[in-house]
C-alpha cells in the first residue's frame, strides 16, 4: 500500500512540474520556448544623411579672436568636462561613418528583439482563474530590464564612437575661456563636430547614474569667417541619433 501511495505522489509531483506556473512573476513555466513577438527592423538609405547642428546654433560673429568658439553647457553634467573633438570631414571620415551607421543600426535592432514581449509556445492564448482575473502566454520586459538593456546599448554604442574619434577626430581647441568655452583657429574647409559630456540619468526608474549626451555636426569654414556654437541641453541628441534611419 504504501509503494502504491509513493508512487501516486510522484506521478502527481512530475504532473506538477510540467503545469502552468501561475505566479505573479510569470504566466507558464520557464520549460516552455518562448518566442519574441515581430519588431519593426530599422533601416537606412544608400547616402549618409546624418543629424547637423548648423545653420541653427552656428552664427557669424566679429567680435571672437578664433574662427571656431564652440560654448557647452548642459545642466545635468557631472563634474567633468567634455571631450570637444572636431575633424576634418574628408572620404576617410565619411568611410568610417558608413560602418559606424551599420553598427549602430545593428545596435537598434538587437535593443528591439531583447525589449519585444515573448509569447510561450504551445500555451493557451490567456488563462482565465477566476474573478475577472487570468494569466496571458505574452510575457512583458519590465521597465527596469528595458533600462538596463538600453544602457548596455548605449555603452556599446558610446564605445565604437570613440574608436572614431580617436582615429579622425583629432584637432582640439587652440584655447579656452572659462570652463565651457572652446576656441579652435581652422583653415577654410568642412570639418565634423563631435561632443561627448556624461550628464546625470534623468530617468528615476533607471537608475543607472550617468549616460552621454552628444552634439553633433558637420560644418564650413569659409575664408576670413569667424563662428560661433551655444550647445546646450536643448540641442543635445543621443547616440540613436545621430544618423538618420527609418523603421520598416
Amino acid at each position: 500500500m504504501k509503494f502504491m501511495l509513493t508512487a501516486i505522489l510522484l506521478c502527481a509531483s512530475s504532473l506538477a512540474a510540467q503545469s502552468l506556473n501561475l505566479n505573479q512573476g510569470t504566466a507558464f513555466s520557464d520549460s516552455r520556448s518562448r518566442t519574441p513577438l515581430p519588431t519593426g527592423q530599422v533601416t537606412y538609405a544608400v547616402d549618409l544623411p546624418m543629424y547637423t547642428l548648423f545653420p541653427a546654433v552656428i552664427t557669424n560673429t566679429s567680435s571672437t579672436y578664433a574662427s571656431l568658439n564652440i560654448t557647452v553647457h548642459h545642466t545635468l553634467r557631472i563634474p567633468q568636462r567634455p571631450d570637444v573633438l572636431v575633424g576634418l570631414y574628408h572620404p576617410p571620415l565619411i568611410q568610417e561613418l558608413f560602418k559606424l551607421r551599420q553598427q549602430y543600426v545593428g545596435i537598434m535592432n538587437q535593443v528591439a528583439r531583447d525589449t519585444a514581449d515573448a509569447q510561450i509556445e504551445g500555451a493557451p492564448r490567456r488563462i482565465n482563474t477566476g474573478y475577472g482575473r487570468g494569466y496571458s502566454n505574452v510575457i512583458k520586459k519590465s521597465a527596469r530590464d528595458k533600462a538596463n538593456i538600453e544602457h548596455r546599448a548605449e555603452l556599446t554604442a558610446i564605445n565604437y564612437l570613440e574608436r572614431v574619434t580617436r582615429a579622425h577626430y583629432k584637432i582640439r581647441a587652440n584655447s579656452m575661456t572659462g570652463s565651457n568655452t572652446y576656441h579652435f583657429t581652422l583653415p577654410p574647409g568642412q570639418y565634423a563636430l563631435c561632443i561627448m559630456q556624461r550628464v546625470k540619468d534623468s530617468d528615476p526608474k533607471a537608475g543607472l547614474g550617468s549616460k552621454t549626451a552628444l552634439w553633433w555636426s558637420t560644418f564650413t569654414i569659409e575664408e576670413n569667417t569667424k563662428k560661433e556654437m551655444i550647445l546646450d541641453d536643448s540641442n543635445a541628441i543621443t547616440w540613436r541619433e545621430i544618423f538618420a534611419v527609418k523603421k520598416k
